[in-house]
């Protein structure tokens, strides 16, 4: 027998009056409640994964947001180096309107030391002029040259100041601030990757952050694979690399003071033909010698200092009142001195300036040549962005700076073995050879 389904009983409902009217209340709150619901339909339509199926967060609970990678700065020219000379260059290119980037180098450390400064450094351009009146700096007027007896000595002091002493770090600061002000966009760099070059430039990444310049002005060491990148030369001639040791001695009672100063060196240290200096700056002095990187000269760093300051006790330059010298305390750095006319400077899409280009002298001077070839690769660099073949115009730094900085780089060691007895007799020689190391003039004349 067929069972019936009886219907179930409907709940009663209340229809309004058809002449009530809804209270003010009741319609803000259905108002709010719609717009509510429209919100969160929307919200949960707009983050629906791939899978069309609902988030699992509540309609209230917004996406979390990732991170945007870092925004590239434009740069059409990256400087890399924390030499001076590389936020010099930097300055100066911001300053004629050249969009740059400039990045440390990775583990790079610029030693705290005393350094020659040329006067002639202040007039390189007139970004520079100030410096002088910023810096800590110790006049000298002229040189004590020195030999290894205590009997053998001569010296020049000129009528004005030849040269300054400084701190190193004194000149970076300074520099850097420049370069602040100039608004130059700076990385202190932990990671640095030269990918690729390729007709528009150089692929490269500053702590993951991507860049394309056109071209990389170098200042400083980079990797071996970085510069078969930039087809570097992966090593200097056998003969370029010299060991600079030098050891600070707080304190300025070193040394008597003097109306004018001047700075004591020798031009063959135990017949080696090895040079040395005693730069007497405003808080402290510096010995210093230099050697063959390699050994060759036979003999250690430390040994050659402990020579060195032997000469100075010996001549009564150095005064060590009862005082002990810790040779423990001396550093080492290699210097490639003159290196610049060694080597190619002209890479692929990049110029070497600085250290890395081998800008120091012979006589081991570093703030004004280098900074010299900063300002030389600048003014190379402003001509090559506006020429179609940018490779061929960089190929014009060399020419630039060979016939005067190539000049200056020299120095005076060419036939000193047979200029230096005349440099102890004759006064004229002695004030020839002073004004050939402290202000770049040739010996003969």
């Amino acid at each position: 027998m067929a069972r019936t389904r009886m219907p179930k009983p409907r709940p009663k409902t209340t229809k309004p009056a058809a002449n009530a009217k809804a209270s003010p209340a009741s319609s803000k709150s259905a108002s709010r409640a719609a717009t509510t619901a429209k919100k969160t339909a929307a919200t949960t339509s707009a983050h629906r994964d791939s899978t069309g199926a609902a988030p699992t967060t509540t309609a209230h609970t917004s996406a979390a947001r990732v991170p945007a990678a870092p925004a590239a700065p434009p740069a059409d020219v990256v400087v890399l180096g924390s030499h001076p000379c590389c936020y010099f260059a930097a300055t100066l290119l911001s300053e004629i309107g050249v969009p740059i980037v400039h990045a440390t180098l990775p583990g790079e450390v610029l030693p705290e030391r005393l350094v020659l400064i040329n006067p002639a450094t202040f007039d390189l351009h007139a970004s520079l002029k100030d410096l002088s009146k910023r810096l800590e700096l110790a006049p000298i007027y002229g040189l004590l040259i020195l030999g290894d007896d205590a009997n053998t000595r001569s010296e020049h002091v000129g009528k004005s100041v030849l040269g300054y002493v400084a701190r190193m770090s004194d000149f970076r600061d300074a520099i850097v601030a420049d370069a602040k002000q100039a608004n130059v966009p700076t990385f202190d760099a932990r990671a640095l990757e030269i990918n690729r070059l390729d007709e528009r430039g150089v692929e490269l990444a500053i702590d993951g952050v991507s860049l394309r310049p056109k071209l990389l002005i170098v200042g400083g060491d980079l990797t071996p694979q970085q510069r078969k990148v930039l087809d570097i030369p992966q090593a200097w001639d056998r003969e370029v690399p010299r060991r600079y040791t030098y050891m600070c001695l707080k304190g300025t009672d070193w040394v008597e003071r003097q109306d004018k100063p001047t700075m004591a060196m020798s031009l063959d240290l135990k017949g080696t033909l090895q040079w040395a200096w005693l730069m007497a700056g405003t808080r402290e002095v510096m010995a210093a010698v230099e050697e063959p990187a390699d050994g060759a000269g036979g003999n250690g760093s430390n040994t050659m200092l402990r020579n060195w300051i032997d000469v100075l006790i010996r001549h009564h330059v150095l005064h060590t009142n009862g005082r002990a010298i810790d040779f423990s305390e001396a550093n080492s750095v290699t210097l490639p001195l003159a290196g610049a006319l060694a080597q190619e400077d002209v890479a692929n899409r990049t110029l070497l300036i600085g250290p890395a280009g081998g800008f120091f002298t012979a006589c081991a001077e570093d703030i004004y040549p280098n900074c010299w070839s900063a300002l030389f690769a600048v003014d190379v660099v402003k001509r090559a962005l506006k020429e179609r073949h940018l490779q061929d115009a960089l190929g014009a730094f060399r020419q630039r700076w060979g016939t005067t900085l190539g000049d200056y780089l020299r120095g005076p060691q060419q036939n000193l073995r047979f200029l230096l007895p005349l440099v102890y007799r004759n006064p004229v020689m002695t004030a020839r050879m002073t004004e050939a190391i402290l202000a770049g003039t040739s010996v003969v004349r």
